[in-house]
């Protein structure tokens, strides 16, 4: 500890004579410090100095918006992150409205503008708490999606997600981390750029399940489950460019009055002679990028040359196209003459080559043909970009997207960034996805077997009535969770009321089964026809139809009258009583119960007694 102490102290004197010679002032009442350490016994803090003012130490502070504890635990953030979550959700409880309130795409967008934001900012810091910790975020986030959708206190979370698009906080944090990482590999100048992780941290961890792993360590672990763990980033190069020298791209297009729908591919031939009469001084180079499920590639053909090369599956298109226009540049700088003209049949490469904002290009692939063709220009070279339409009959792109296709050979490119984060984007939905084909019980898994979203719906409350007849958790059906009362019976064939799928039917019963029957709500409507009988209600048969029924009528159509009396009491009411509870209602009534356990027998029982009220100690003032 003295060695500590005195280095940091040597430091501090150095920050401190730096800034007196640059006319800064460190304020010693607005400093403080905090000693990382995961000893338990009686140790003491280092005295250091500032300004010959004793800096105290401090448990926890706050550095950037992120709360830093001395064991690392991330407790006080997080607990202050929720606080600041919760209080941010009210707007979205008045605008959840069940009658007039906000449509479910504009409630998201809110969520993720006010809410998400918040617990997104820093993820990739502490995300290395515990799993217990990390949990407390859960329930404001099930809170606003259930707020979104309109869905009922009780519906599953996994049901939540899916019915929403949103994907659960862990894979949030996974996916923030994992383009995080990569883009600390892209940037060359990142002080973390070439880190490794060390082989002691590893064996560390094995070895002690309380290690909480750091971030490399973390981003190791989801790599490796994602089979990403040996491919590579393309470097994003320094942009050499002054502002007041950006290099021109001499660009051709010489179709540009003209629509591939509504000419002929004979015009186009007669142009492109035409063109190439005018500049016949140039050689010509054709080059084309292709991409299909299994094979991305691009090629490169020179009058007496061929060039075709294969790219990791994970390259976009424009990626094959703008590579394929950087290895022409490459080639041209080894060759004696001094003039070509490089054509390509991706008009969104040129856009991006001749666009004025240059410094603000992401993709590395671009900066570096800026620097190539910059570098030929100095050197004398006259290299010129032309535009081509594709599958038009020209030989040279013909030629070009053969060659392409037949590529066989594979190249050692890295990845550029925006296709990183576009995979892993893609391999954590078809996670989420498999994750989903698991749950076959879950009500909503026969609604909506593929994890995408539902269209829009403008009316709040049909969206919301539909919400939960998909979900399966409905007022009626469910209240008695909340409430602690006795499940709804049918007064008829004594059995408990499941909403499933939105449809309506009875459940045959014989004599054998027991009198304590589950009865799906699942909806056939009583026509006029069968009104004055009971046993098109309540007798099987084989001509029964099943019809679409209007949803503000679903409660009432099948219904004896006594639960109908149960369903007059206004929903409204009840959904601003839920809207109104507080967090701590929200933890107790975390529901992520799984279908087959809810639809068994035993979950026929009565539910336990419901717990003694509180006493008031205000009752008798």
């Amino acid at each position: 500890m003295n060695f500590i102490q005195r280095q940091l102290q040597i430091a501090v004197n150095s920050v401190t004579q730096w800034c007196n010679n640059n006319c800064y002032t460190i304020s010693s009442s607005k400093t403080a410090a905090v000693h990382f350490c995961r000893k338990r016994s009686l140790h003491f803090d280092p005295e250091i100095k500032l300004n010959n003012e004793i800096i105290p130490f401090v448990n926890d502070i706050r550095f950037l918006g992120i709360t830093f504890d001395r064991k690392l635990t991330f407790l006080p953030h997080i607990n202050l992150l929720r606080k600041k979550c919760e209080k941010s959700l009210n707007i979205l409880k008045v605008l959840s409205t069940t009658t007039w309130g906000a449509d479910r795409n504009s409630m998201i967008k809110i969520y993720k503008a006010t809410v998400l934001s918040k617990i997104d900012y820093g993820c990739e810091i502490y995300g290395s708490a515990r799993k217990s910790v990390l949990q407390k975020l859960d329930p404001v986030h099930h809170t606003a999606l259930r707020l979104c959708s309109g869905a009922f206190r009780t519906s599953p979370v996994q049901s939540l997600y899916v019915d929403c698009s949103e994907p659960s906080l862990t894979f949030r944090r996974n996916i923030l981390s994992l383009k995080y990482y990569f883009r600390i590999k892209s940037n060359t100048c990142h002080p973390f750029h070439n880190f490794k992780l060390r082989l002691f941290l590893v064996r560390l961890q094995e070895a002690r399940k309380s290690f909480i792993p750091v971030f490399f360590t973390r981003v190791h672990d989801i790599l490796f489950d994602l089979n990403l763990l040996y491919l590579q980033v393309t470097p994003h190069p320094k942009n050499n460019f002054p502002p007041w020298r950006i290099p021109v791209v001499q660009s051709l297009n010489p179709f540009q009055s003209f629509t591939k729908s509504d000419t002929a591919d004979i015009i186009y031939h007669r142009i492109f002679n035409e063109h190439r009469q005018k500049y016949n001084d140039f050689i010509p180079i054709y080059t084309d990028g292709s991409k299909s499920a299994d094979h991305v590639s691009f090629a490169v053909i020179f009058p007496d040359a061929t060039f075709s090369f294969k790219l990791h599956t994970i390259c976009s298109v424009f990626t094959a196209e703008i590579t394929a226009v950087l290895y022409a540049l490459e080639e041209i700088c080894d060759r004696p003459q001094n003039k070509y003209i490089i054509y390509t049949d991706s008009l969104s490469v040129l856009k991006s080559l001749i666009s004025n904002h240059i410094h603000s290009h992401k993709n590395p692939l671009v900066l570096n043909v800026l620097n190539l063709l910059d570098k030929l220009d100095s050197r004398g070279f006259s290299v010129l970009l032309c535009w081509v339409p594709s599958h038009v009959g020209i030989i040279g792109n013909e030629n070009a997207d053969r060659a392409a296709k037949l590529a066989i050979t594979s190249t050692n490119a890295t990845i550029p960034l925006n296709d990183f984060k576009k995979h892993i984007t893609i391999l954590h939905h078809s996670k989420w996805q498999a994750e989903w084909d698991l749950l076959i019980q879950n009500k909503l898994h026969t609604v909506k077997p593929r994890v995408e979203p539902w269209p829009s719906q403008s009316n709040r409350k049909t969206d919301t009535i539909l919400t939960r007849l998909r979900i399966g958790h409905t007022r009626f059906t469910h209240r008695h969770l909340l409430l602690g009362e006795q499940a709804p019976m049918c007064s008829q064939c004594n059995c408990i009321i499941l909403a499933k799928n939105g449809s309506c039917a009875i459940k045959p019963q014989t004599t054998n089964q027991p009198t304590t029957s589950h009865r799906e709500v699942t909806n056939p409507i009583p026509t006029k026809d069968n009104k004055s009988t009971n046993q098109s209600a309540l007798k099987p048969s084989e001509t029964t139809k099943y019809s679409s029924v209007d949803i503000e009528l679903l409660p009432m159509a099948v219904l004896p009258p006594l639960e109908q009396t149960v369903l007059q009491s206004r929903e409204s009411d009840a959904d601003a009583e839920m809207s109104s509870s507080s967090a701590s209602e929200e933890d107790a009534l975390e529901y992520n119960m799984s279908e087959d356990l809810e639809d068994s027998p035993a979950a026929i029982s009565p539910p336990p007694p419901s717990k003694p009220e509180k006493a008031n100690k205000y009752r008798n003032r």
